[in-house]
């Protein structure tokens, strides 16, 4: 019987193994994934900006326009 001692030790071991590596996998994921979403959150928010001057540039060339019409 002692043979099957260090058999299960080895085996109990690899899986404890296994298992930590998959918990390291899923958390380095997990980490990559929030930082991909803080930086698309961030040019989202830079490009929302940008696009609402661009319009307010718009919109105030269409009303000096108008003005200068009206003139």
């Amino acid at each position: 019987m002692t043979p099957v001692a260090p058999v299960r030790t080895n085996v109990l071991g690899l899986l404890a193994l296994v298992a930590a590596l998959v918990l390291a996998f899923f958390a380095g994921v997990l980490f990559e994934r929030l930082r991909f979403d803080a930086q698309r959150t961030d040019m989202l928010r830079r490009y929302d900006r940008a696009l609402r001057q661009h319009q307010e540039q718009i919109m105030q060339s269409e009303k000096d326009s108008a003005k200068s019409l009206v003139r």
